[in-house]
């Protein structure tokens, strides 16, 4: 029974392990195609470009991880992205530096209440999101009167230090998404939190057996999940100087995509945190290298999907049957 057991795990971390293969290569070959195709692509100013748009994506798709990690998925970060960002653009020019924790607690808020719909009413994680999803996004609407908000030039001193570069090409807001990056991923490995919410991915069940709170580990999660939402938000507003409406709805996509090419798997239980550094590099320099050779913007869409379906196809349990999103 051991051995089969053992079999399973190592099965699991060649799965892990092809996927970061996969996007590592990935990686590389495309970054050579735009390079050939535009030589200017890893020019200083487009690499300082490239990071700055990442950034987003990255915290986003570490927020995610948690919630894939337990088997689930939250369907809402992207409107909670876009409701942040106009949250932001609004507060900013009202209570000033305030504004800053006062989105930071939203996204704690909205995490949390993705969680304790999940865990406390036992809907759906799909549902549940999806249902939130549509809340958060009517509430952008309503705050910007459904039109793009633009900062007042009177609150820019507040968001300068988006556009600061550390040695001349690594913006400051790419060291801001590293930072929360270390620390979801310290979190994610080397707390009880953390290793709870793997364990109840791989056997809730058994989690709960051993005495542990599956509940409160659920709920964490969510939260980690709302709060990195509200984090890329910030980003979105700080780089733009502006509150749009829609700024984060194709990314909801984008930051599942980045924790899957990552390594985490949809089934739950495994995966690194730390690597969604790597699928939302790759996710990136797609985006931006398409928009550097000037290839249509539905194209992008188009493999962006096809990136997702082929990370989940390594990345899933072939032999697990009737498996269903928690």
């Amino acid at each position: 029974m051991e051995s089969v057991k053992n079999i399973r795990n190592k099965a699991s971390m060649d799965r892990e392990t092809l996927t970061k293969i996969f996007s590592l290569i990935s990686t590389i070959v495309i970054s050579v195609v735009f390079c050939a195709m535009n030589p200017s692509f890893l020019g200083t100013k487009n690499i300082t470009n490239l990071l700055r748009d990442m950034s987003p994506v990255l915290v986003m798709a570490c927020g995610e991880a948690y919630v894939l990690m337990l088997g689930s998925i939250d369907l809402s970060t992207g409107t909670v992205a876009s409701c942040a960002a106009v949250m932001m653009t609004v507060l900013l020019q009202s209570v000033g530096a305030w504004a800053y924790p006062i989105v930071i607690l939203y996204g704690v808020f909205a995490g949390t209440m993705n969680g304790v719909l999940h865990t406390k009413l036992g809907v759906p994680s799909f549902i549940a999101t999806l249902s939130t999803q549509a809340i958060w996004q009517s509430a952008a609407y309503l705050l910007s009167g459904g039109q793009p908000l633009s900062l007042l030039p009177a609150a820019w001193p507040l968001v300068n230090w988006a556009k600061v570069n550390v040695l001349d090409c690594i913006p400051l807001l790419f060291l801001a998404a590293l930072v929360v990056l270390l620390i979801y991923s310290f979190v994610s490995r080397y707390t009880g939190i953390g290793r709870t919410v793997k364990s109840v991915g791989s056997n809730e069940r058994a989690t709960w057996l051993m005495g542990q709170n599956v509940h409160g580990a659920k709920i964490l999660a969510f939260m980690f999940s709302g709060l990195g939402a509200a984090i890329g938000g910030i980003f979105f507003a700080v780089k733009a100087k502006s509150g749009i409406p829609t700024v984060g709805v194709q990314y909801n996509m984008l930051g599942i995509a980045a924790a899957v090419l990552g390594g985490v798997q949809m089934t739950g239980g495994k995966g690194s945190i730390f690597m969604t550094l790597l699928g939302a590099l790759l996710i990136t320099i797609i985006q931006n290298g398409m928009n550097v050779v000037g290839v249509d913007g539905l194209w992008q869409q188009i493999i962006f999907g096809a990136l997702l379906l082929a990370a989940i196809f390594m990345n899933s349990d072939k032999d697990h049957k009737g498996l269903i999103v928690k």
